[in-house]
């Protein structure tokens, strides 16, 4: 019951996120520009980069909470932890107040000094960056103290009423004050009056108490942070992966093919959203068997995801082909060039994504720091690499190679350090369902050549056939 209750909160999640994404672009680019919906898109991707400082202390602090619950209740992890969550709020504010300064955000935007002043997003960048800090906090660690007494449904609700909430500020102000410094300031406002009902929220209705700031004893707080410096480490250069990219598109190409990328991108990402929903109720259970070295519930966890969403992936991605180029045009409100070959790469490269984000929350919610870290770096290294060759040449494609490159990479030491980690009776099952992943990345890039969707059609109908089939085989043989 718990798990459906997740779910269908994680439903309401994808909804309101592919609403979010695809309104916001209409939204800024109707009302502020083009020009300035670039510039936020920057603002945006330099606040994630200072708020993903924190991301590593803040998953690793929460994974050792949920792993001692039922021995210790976690009460002293739980002082440890917000002691180091306080360090990091500090030192984030403090670093958003040095970049703030026109000369520095001039400089990472590739604005001007006096276009920075005349539009106050220094001020602009420092109110988005404290909200998101402070609804980061709200999210990943207060909420997240339910799931070790198992209600992660009540975590993804409120994290869900969260992301609507900014979803709906941020439309309906900019709708109204065309202003992106009237914009920030109300996501600031919502996010303290929500972040502080959480609080109150969490501390009713949780068996430990929310240590109070000078209950806390700050040493071990620092010992914790180096503890999870791996973890930290590794969230930064995943973070450059998810949108320091934006960054790296406009130093390689130009700040004008932006648009065109990040658009690309989030619709390709609509349809990966599903997956990244359903895998999150799954791992405390995993946790659990993790603790206790029960390795073939884990694979069978990782073999039921993959079954329901490889297939839903294909079946969404092959209805929806014909309709994408018209409802991209009316989307961008006719402003941004659809490239469809961009766009096939782009569901090539979630469709690896799609496989490797159990393997990867797996790794991330049981401490394997160490791999995770080498993980990130060889996929958003690899991505970077080549986004630089390819905007050497003014390749627009070569964005969607580029990605495609590091996710296939990344998987690939990903089923390494799994197929390492498991019994020789759960590698061939890994392996096993990877196949339909393999045919259908073919299948795309057929597509890409010929154009032919009755083509595609027929062979994605043909590996949701052959998979289906052999899951019944596979499954007596077993």
């Amino acid at each position: 019951m718990g798990y459906i209750k997740s779910v269908t909160w994680g439903g309401y999640s994808i909804g309101i996120s592919f609403l979010r994404q695809i309104l916001l672009v209409p939204a800024f680019v109707l009302t502020v520009g083009k020009e300035s919906y670039a510039f936020w898109l920057l603002l945006s991707s330099i606040v994630f980069m200072i708020r993903a400082l924190s991301l590593g202390q803040l998953h690793f602090s929460s994974n050792v909470i949920n792993l001692n619950y039922h021995v210790n209740k976690g009460n002293d992890e739980l002082k440890v932890a917000q002691g180091a969550n306080t360090i990091y709020m500090i030192l984030q504010a403090a670093l958003g107040l040095i970049i703030a300064f026109p000369s520095c955000l001039a400089a990472l935007s590739s604005h001007s000094e006096a276009f920075i002043y005349n539009s106050n997003a220094q001020f602009s960048f420092i109110l988005l960056l404290l909200s998101k800090i402070i609804m980061q906090y709200s999210s990943l660690f207060l909420l997240r103290l339910f799931e070790p007494v198992g209600k992660i449904n009540i975590t993804i609700k409120y994290q869900t009423l969260g992301e609507l909430m900014e979803f709906i500020v941020t439309v309906a102000v900019i709708f109204v004050t065309k202003s992106i410094f009237y914009t920030t300031l109300s996501l600031f406002i919502c996010s303290i009056i929500f972040s502080m009902q959480m609080f109150f929220f969490v501390r009713r209705n949780i068996t430990y108490a929310l240590p109070k700031l000078f209950d806390i004893d700050y040493t071990k707080s620092f010992t914790l942070i180096r503890q999870s410096f791996l973890l930290t480490i590794s969230f930064m250069v995943e973070k450059v992966y998810e949108t320091g990219l934006n960054l790296i598109i406009v130093r390689a190409y130009t700040a004008s093919i932006l648009p065109l990328f990040t658009t690309s991108r989030i619709l390709s990402s609509s349809f990966y959203r599903v997956s990244n929903t359903a895998v999150l109720p799954l791992i405390p259970h995993m946790q659990k068997n993790f603790s206790l070295r029960n390795e073939q519930d884990i694979i069978h966890q990782m073999a039921m995801f993959w079954k329901i969403s490889t297939l839903s992936l294909i079946v969404c991605i092959t209805v929806a082909m014909p309709f994408i180029s018209a409802f991209y045009t009316g989307w961008t409100v006719n402003e941004i060039a659809f490239n469809s070959t961009l766009v096939c790469l782009l569901f090539m490269a979630i469709t690896f994504q799609n496989f490797g984000v159990i393997l990867n929350e797996f790794l991330k919610k049981t401490n394997f720091s160490k791999q995770i870290l080498l993980y990130n770096c060889i996929k958003s290294g690899l991505t970077v690499a080549c986004i630089f060759a390819f905007g050497y040449v003014n390749n627009i494609s070569g964005m969607g190679i580029s990605l495609l490159a590091g996710e296939i990479c990344g998987l690939l030491y990903m089923l390494f350090v799994m197929i390492s980690y498991l019994q020789s009776t759960a590698k061939f099952e890994i392996l096993y369902h990877i196949m339909p992943v393999l045919l259908f990345a073919g299948s795309l890039l057929t597509f890409i050549f010929s154009s032919n969707y009755l083509l595609f059609v027929i062979l994605n109908s043909i590996i949701v056939l052959l998979y289906a089939f052999s899951l019944k085989v596979f499954k007596r043989s077993n």
